[in-house]
């Protein structure tokens, strides 16, 4: 599968969009955009499986805050904006 220039700038626009996101979320230390949800399972407790000779645990958590929403639909403002120029 071929990455062209387009897919390649939405990829960098959303990557920065979740890290300034996760900062802004982060750091802020009151109002609306330090809430944060997180779900997935095994956050507290692993999922352990003990086959003897090695034991896996399997665990998957996923955080999101509204400073993170609201930086993505930014960067997909942006990115529909700015695509035009684009090659």
């Amino acid at each position: 599968m071929k990455m062209t220039k387009k897919g390649f700038v939405f990829l960098i626009l959303i990557i920065s969009a979740l890290i300034v996101g996760a900062y802004v979320g982060e750091h802020t230390s009151s109002g609306i955009l330090s809430y944060t949800a997180s779900f997935g399972f095994g956050h507290d407790v692993p999922i352990t499986l003990n086959l003897i000779i090695i034991t896996l645990s399997l665990g998957f958590t996923f955080n999101i805050s509204i400073a993170q929403i609201l930086c993505l639909i930014g960067s997909v403002a942006v990115y529909a904006v700015f695509s035009k120029f684009i090659d």
